[in-house]
C-alpha cells in the first residue's frame, strides 16, 4: 500500500548533509514538519547552530553533526552517529554539493580535485557508510542530490556535469539493483533554485556572487517538491518539472531545438568570459 507524504517520512530517522543553507536546510525544514528526526550535518558550526535556531519549534526533533563531507572517516561517523542515537537510519541525503562554471582550459587538476571531492566522493562516502546498515535494516531510501547539469550537458560546465552525470548514473543502476532488497535510490535534478550554490560559486571565473536566475524557484517550494518525489520512490526527480523537463527531452531526441538552445549558450558564456578576461 503507497503511503502519503506525511506518513513516508514521520518518526524516521534522517540525516542531510548541506543542512545549513539552501535545499538542504528547506529539506531538513520540511521533513520536520512531517515529523521526522533530523540529524542537520555541515562543515560550518555557527551555520549550523543559525540553522537549528530558526528551527526551534522543533528542537526536540533537530540533532547537529559536524560533517566535512570531503572526509570518509567524518561522514561514516555521522551516519553511524545517527544509529546510534536513534537505533537506524531510515533516509540519507546527501545533498552537499558546490557549483562550476569556467571554461575547460582554464580548468587546473585543484579545480578537478575540488568538485569532484565534494560532489562525487562526498556522495560515495555517503552510501558506503549508509548502505550496508540500510541492508541489515531490511529498508532505507538515499536520495542523492544531483542537478539538471546531470541530465543535460551544459557547455562551460565539464566540471560540474562531470559529477552530475555520475551522480544520476549510479544513482539509477542503485535503485534497479538494490529495489528487492527493499532499498530505495532517488536522485534530484534542481535547475533554477534559489539556493547558496549562487552566492558562493566555489569555481569559476570570478569569486563574486552569483544572481540565481529570475525564474528561479524557493527553496521552500523545491523541498516540496523533492520529498513529494521520493515518497512516490521516483528515480529521477526534476526540480522544478520545467523549463528543465522540456530540455531534457529535446536534448535526448537530439531535435534542433535542444541543439539550437546549448548552441546559443556556449557562443553566450564564451563571450561573457572573454569579457571577463579583458577586465
Amino acid at each position: 500500500m503507497k503511503l502519503g507524504i506525511d506518513e513516508y517520512f514521520k518518526d524516521k530517522s534522517c540525516l542531510v548533509t548541506g543542512a545549513n543553507s539552501g535545499i538542504g536546510y528547506a529539506i531538513s525544514e520540511a521533513l520536520l514538519e512531517k515529523g521526522a528526526t533530523v540529524f542537520m550535518a555541515g562543515r560550518n558550526k555557527e551555520s549550523l547552530k543559525s540553522a537549528a535556531k530558526n528551527l526551534d519549534a522543533y528542537a526536540g526533533q533537530i540533532r547537529i553533526l559536524l560533517v566535512d563531507v570531503t572526509k570518509q572517516l567524518e561522514v561514516a561517523k555521522a551516519v553511524q552517529d545517527t544509529v546510534t542515537q536513534q537505533g537506524r537510519i531510515d533516509f540519507l541525503f546527501n545533498n552537499a554539493g558546490i557549483g562550476g562554471t569556467m571554461p575547460t582550459i582554464a580548468a587546473t587538476l585543484e579545480h578537478w580535485r575540488a568538485i569532484i571531492d565534494v560532489n562525487l566522493w562526498s556522495v560515495i562516502y555517503g552510501i558506503d557508510a549508509a548502505l550496508p546498515i540500510m541492508r541489515r535494516q531490511g529498508w532505507g531510501h538515499i536520495v542523492n542530490t544531483a542537478s539538471i547539469a546531470g541530465l543535460i550537458p551544459f557547455p562551460f560546465q565539464a566540471l560540474y556535469c562531470a559529477t552530475k552525470y555520475a551522480v544520476v548514473g549510479m544513482s539509477e543502476s542503485m535503485r534497479y539493483e538494490f529495489a528487492d532488497e527493499g532499498i530505495h535510490f532517488s536522485v534530484t535534478c534542481p535547475s533554477a533554485v534559489v539556493s547558496s550554490i549562487w552566492k558562493k560559486p566555489i569555481l569559476g571565473p570570478t569569486h563574486e556572487e552569483i544572481k540565481a536566475p529570475e525564474d528561479a524557484i524557493p527553496a521552500e517550494e523545491a523541498a516540496q517538491i523533492i520529498l513529494e518525489g521520493v515518497a512516490d520512490k521516483k528515480g529521477i526527480i526534476l526540480v522544478p518539472e520545467q523549463p528543465g523537463g522540456w530540455l531534457w527531452h529535446e536534448y535526448c531526441n537530439s531535435s534542433e531545438a535542444g541543439e539550437d538552445f546549448l548552441q546559443k549558450m556556449a557562443r553566450n558564456r564564451r563571450i561573457e568570459w572573454s569579457k571577463i578576461q579583458k577586465m
